[in-house]
């Protein structure tokens, strides 16, 4: 099951809504992330890349 985006925000609430049997309060939210640091500005499927900077993670996703 791939969690991204909408789907992956909707999870807590949904969560909240099932245990207090009410809408969050706000009606709606949004997240403002940060500008990416032109140092991390490189394709994330390019393992090579990835290896080299998070080796240790990297190995966990080994072909």
């Amino acid at each position: 099951m791939d969690l991204e985006g909408e789907r992956t925000l909707s999870i807590a609430w949904d969560a909240y809504e099932r245990a207090t049997d009410a809408q969050l309060p706000g009606g709606s939210f949004s997240i403002n992330y940060p500008p990416l640091d032109p140092a991390w500005d490189f394709d994330f499927d390019d393992h090579g890349r990835i290896a080299a900077r998070l080796p240790r993670i990297a190995a966990l996703f080994t072909d």
